[in-house]
């Protein structure tokens, strides 16, 4: 797979859940309002093993993380209840991202 279809499958994938995403330096990362509850970055790792320096071809497994950004104060139970979607959909939405296994290849 190239960067730019790996790219598509994860905003794909995030439209899915209800989440925005947007490219950072570092990978992907959902867009963040002072509504928002969960956080779901997807970043880039080296995979050393399908790695060829002496062919200049780096392979790069993606790899997610889901976070908790805002709670606490006075919340009433509509708003516990509409950070409990939004966390339940960060949740699915890295642990579908994780098991997709997704990487691509790149040369230098």
């Amino acid at each position: 797979m190239t960067k730019q279809e790996i790219a598509e499958i994860i905003e794909s994938k995030g439209k899915e859940y209800g989440f925005k995403v947007k490219e950072t330096s570092t990978g992907w990362m959902t867009e963040q309002t002072s509504e928002s509850f969960a956080r779901v970055e997807i970043f880039t790792k080296t995979n050393n093993e399908r790695t060829s320096w002496k062919d200049r071809r780096v392979c790069l497994d993606i790899e997610a993380a889901g976070t908790i950004c805002r709670m606490g104060g006075n919340t009433t139970p509509e708003e516990l209840l509409k950070a409990a979607d939004e966390i339940a959909r960060g949740a699915k939405f890295t642990a579908e991202l994780q098991s997709m296994r997704l990487s691509y290849e790149r040369t230098f």
